[in-house]
């Protein structure tokens, strides 16, 4: 064979050059850039599902309602791949009919086909699938198809070895089913536990793979469950140890992020620690369910009284010291007053720090971090000295204003008497702050604590006239509390947290004095108890009437509520405000 011509290597050569010329080059030649193969990959996907058998995927929502309506009927004569369908189609609801798992004439011919792969000895594995993924969908709290869920866990319980024994070789989702055992029996849930809180991210996506169970499925709120029990169950050392390990989870887990907290604060007020305020479970309940002292986080009903009067006392301690110490006008710390205030702390159940110029303005990293941690809950204090500031707490139904400058009494006001609105933005020291009013109670001549030499024992009989007295009180979280118990699940009217429990009672001024600031807070505290408790609504404020919750015959605790709100009882139609 002869050798190609020069002029003919030359050809070829150009023709390549010119062919590459839109291809980047390096150093050792060509380089190829292609694009991602998609297509590739999926089919790669698809492989491994089928080679190492992972859960299937569901079919879709329409052919499975089409199965189901063919069964609805009373069709028969169903091919294997529609009986695939509704075994996929158990929890489906068409909007019109029962679901299928609550209706026998739907659930008992499944039953009857399914009990031919015990009697065949052969289980196909789609269907069975589907009906794992049923038992998980279907809430085994519903009355209304409990005892058919538990015939379909029987019946899954039952053929569940003849599956896995009819496979070649072991595959993800056997394993899985292998290694959770438990998934078919009243323990649920228990070995899912050490899965979320003790395995790695490979195991929990092994399991979601090969068994597809949804993040909305009752199992995980199982797993929750025995985590919880297994909270109560620890030493208060080891207790207190895991909690910032539960408040990461938590963090990543919104769904379960309530009942968790919820049981992470009553195991707290369970343990010999109750009295130490814990930064991390404050700063927590705080951030997700408001601020504890104040109307408006249904939330917080989810707890005992015990419970949040503990994080109430870690708040008003926090202030108090805070108010005292870095908050205390030029610079001074009266140490007097804190210690003073402190033996009530257990009863403090709402504090607002009012700032005056210098502490709003100060650049200082502690005055910073003060306003930056407590932003939200302190307000601006005007009129008077730039250094003062306003301490306003809540014992009882009295509102006590101190003041943080030097020779300033101490102003008491009862519930009915408040001639400002305390969660105003801004209060004026001696507009609004500073009303002497007539003592009601007789003792003295006013409403003023002085603080003069040996004020502290005056002050004592002052608060005591009132009824007020240092120490804890049972109702202020001295109560014992019981174990938590997570609520998810429960379809019961009762199982709800009592929506009531975050309506304070609103402070009222005499008169038409600060009449206006209150009216809107109780009008808006009225609607949202309505809300949470569905009560209907008549709302003629805009025409100078009333604002009506209609309900006849309310609960105790929501009766209880709605008075504390200045509603009035009219018979024939229910309670109104104006």
């Amino acid at each position: 064979m002869k050798p190609p011509r020069p002029r003919l290597l030359e050809a070829l050569s150009r023709r390549l050059d010119l062919a590459t010329s839109g291809l980047p080059h390096d150093g050792a030649g060509i380089v190829l850039s292609l694009p991602s193969p998609a297509r590739l990959e999926k089919a790669a996907e698809t492989l491994s599902r089928r080679f190492d058998q992972g859960a299937p995927q569901a079919p879709m929502m329409e052919q499975r309602l089409a199965a189901l309506a063919r069964l609805r009927t009373g069709e028969s004569g169903l091919t294997p791949r529609q009986w695939n369908l509704v075994a996929w189609g158990l929890c489906d609801d068409d909007g019109r009919n029962p679901v299928a798992i609550e209706d026998p004439t739907m659930f008992d011919p499944l039953m009857v086909w399914t009990q031919g792969w015990i009697t065949t000895r052969s289980v196909p594995r789609k269907p069975w699938f589907g009906l794992l993924n049923s038992y998980f969908t279907y809430s085994p709290e519903r009355a209304a198809g409990h005892g058919n869920w538990l015939r379909l866990r029987e019946r899954l319980a039952d053929t569940m070895p003849l599956l896995i024994g009819s496979q070649k070789r072991q595959k993800l989702w056997t394993r899985m089913l292998e290694r959770h055992r438990d998934l078919l029996t009243d323990d649920a849930g228990r070995s899912l536990r050490q899965v979320l809180f003790n395995g790695d991210a490979t195991e929990l996506s092994e399991l979601n793979k090969g068994l597809a169970v949804t993040d909305a499925s009752w199992i995980w709120q199982r797993a929750i469950a025995y985590q919880i029990a297994w909270l109560n169950g620890l030493e208060d050392t080891a207790f207190v140890a895991a909690i910032p390990a539960m408040l990461t989870f938590l963090a990543g887990h919104p769904r379960f992020a309530d009942e968790m907290l919820a049981a992470l604060l009553t195991r707290y007020c369970q343990s010999s620690q109750r009295d130490e305020s814990h930064e991390q479970l404050k700063n927590e309940s705080f951030r997700r369910w408001g601020n504890p002292q104040l109307v408006g986080s249904v939330r917080w009903a989810m707890v005992e009284a015990p419970v949040r009067a503990m994080v109430l006392r870690w708040f008003a301690k926090e202030d108090l010291e805070h108010f005292f110490s870095l908050l205390q006008g030029e610079g001074q710390v009266d140490k007097q007053r804190l210690v003073y205030w402190l033996r009530f702390v257990d009863q403090i159940s709402y504090t607002r720090i009012l700032l005056g110029a210098d502490a709003l303005n100060d650049s200082r990293a502690e005055f910073r971090n003060f306003r930056a941690k407590n932003a939200g809950r302190y307000g601006r204090l005007t009129g008077g000295p730039k250094h003062n500031n306003a301490f306003i707490m809540r014992i009882n139904n009295q509102l006590f204003v101190e003041f943080s400058g030097t020779g300033n009494a101490c102003y008491a006001y009862s519930d009915k008497h408040v001639p400002f609105n305390p969660q105003a933005t801004y209060l004026d020291t001696n507009l609004e702050l500073k009303e002497v009013q007539p003592d009601p109670y007789g003792r003295e001549k006013d409403n003023r604590i002085r603080h003069l030499s040996g004020w502290q024992w005056r002050a004592d009989q002052f608060l005591a006239d009132r009824g007020i007295r240092p120490g804890a009180t049972a109702a202020d979280g001295t109560a014992p509390v019981s174990a938590y118990q997570p609520r998810f699940g429960r379809s019961d009217a009762t199982s709800r947290p009592e929506a009531t429990a975050t309506v304070a009672a609103p402070v009222r001024a005499p008169g038409n004095s600060g009449m206006e600031g209150w009216r809107r807070p109780a009008i808006q505290q009225a609607l949202e108890l309505a809300r949470i408790n569905g009560i209907g609504t008549e709302n003629n404020l805009a025409d100078g009437g009333y604002l009506w919750l209609l309900v006849l015959d309310p609960a105790p605790a929501l009766k209880q509520a709605m008075l504390k709100l200045g509603l009035e009882w009219r018979p024939g139609k229910g309670y109104c405000i104006h």
